[in-house]
């Protein structure tokens, strides 16, 4: 009963307040205000270090893939 009762109160408020949008500064001003907050500064340094690491350990295979076969080929050239 309960839920009807809220349902019909949502109803009525998006009757009464139609398409209600924030304004443009607000919400570039939000924007910003994320954008500057720690978390997102957090994040972004987490995102920047698993890159770089990401980029060491593809460096770290291609590598060691090229020296695998170049010692296959040595290998081969010897006998």
């Amino acid at each position: 009963m309960a839920e009807f009762d809220l349902q019909k109160l949502e109803e009525r408020f998006s009757q009464l307040l139609g398409n209600q949008r924030p304004r443009s500064s607000y919400v570039k001003r939000l924007k910003d205000e994320l954008k500057n907050s720690r978390i997102f500064e957090y994040r972004r340094s987490i995102g920047a270090i698993l890159v770089a690491s990401l980029g060491v350990v593809f460096a770290g295979a291609l590598s060691f893939s090229i020296a695998l076969l170049a010692q296959k080929a040595r290998r081969r050239l010897s006998l």
